[in-house]
């Protein structure tokens, strides 16, 4: 009886991963292309503020990164308001009742989640805004754009198809996290800092 039950387990895994496992491969494959080619210029939009010039100071590089870290809150508020609505239409009204939090708990795993992610997102569009030249800042909104799009396929496909989401928000933190690290390391900026400070 349990090696019928462990070939049907098997069986379903196998299928399962067979759902999964392309779904993964497009996600990373879309985010890539999408972060590379904003890194490159080769997207149809361009980043501008006043009077349409593409050179943006300290300044104006932080007040617009600020702004688009707005729009990722949604995603956070969403995963907020998706909990509250799931505890006062049921039982889990109740917080200490141990029973009714099974209720609450998919969506507060989506809630964690999501504050981890924004958490990671803030730290490095603020890094990433600075190490950017002026043509590539379009890699600002973009990554704003994967980070919503990751989060919400991510909680529609929770628990099964949440990979997609997942791994959009993770493949373009790593794209951002090597990015960073390269200007700030390989090219040397950070070395540059310490340099001047020796003059």
């Amino acid at each position: 009886m349990t090696s019928e039950t462990e070939t049907k387990a098997k069986v379903g895994l196998r299928k399962y991963q067979r759902t999964v496992v392309p779904l993964m491969i497009v996600s990373i494959t879309i985010t890539i292309v999408l972060l590379t080619m904003a890194l490159f210029d080769k997207l149809p939009w361009t980043t501008t503020i006043e009077n349409y010039t593409k050179t943006f100071s300290l300044e104006k590089r932080l007040i617009f990164t600020i702004q688009l870290l707005f729009i990722d809150c949604f995603t956070l508020l969403f995963a907020i308001f998706a909990v509250i609505a799931r505890r006062v239409t049921s039982a889990a009204i109740n917080p200490l009742d141990p029973k009714a939090q099974v209720l609450v708990e998919q969506r507060q795993r989506i809630l964690q989640n999501t504050l981890e992610q924004l958490v990671v997102k803030v730290i490095l569009s603020f890094t990433l805004c600075t190490v950017l030249q002026s043509n590539e800042l379009i890699l600002l909104p973009v990554f704003t754009f994967l980070f919503i799009f990751g989060r919400l396929t991510f909680a529609l496909g929770y628990p099964k198809y949440r990979s997609f989401g997942f791994l959009m928000n993770l493949s373009s933190t790593i794209f951002i996290v090597g990015l960073i690290s390269y200007r700030l390391f390989i090219s040397g900026i950070i070395f540059q800092h310490m340099k001047n400070k020796t003059k």
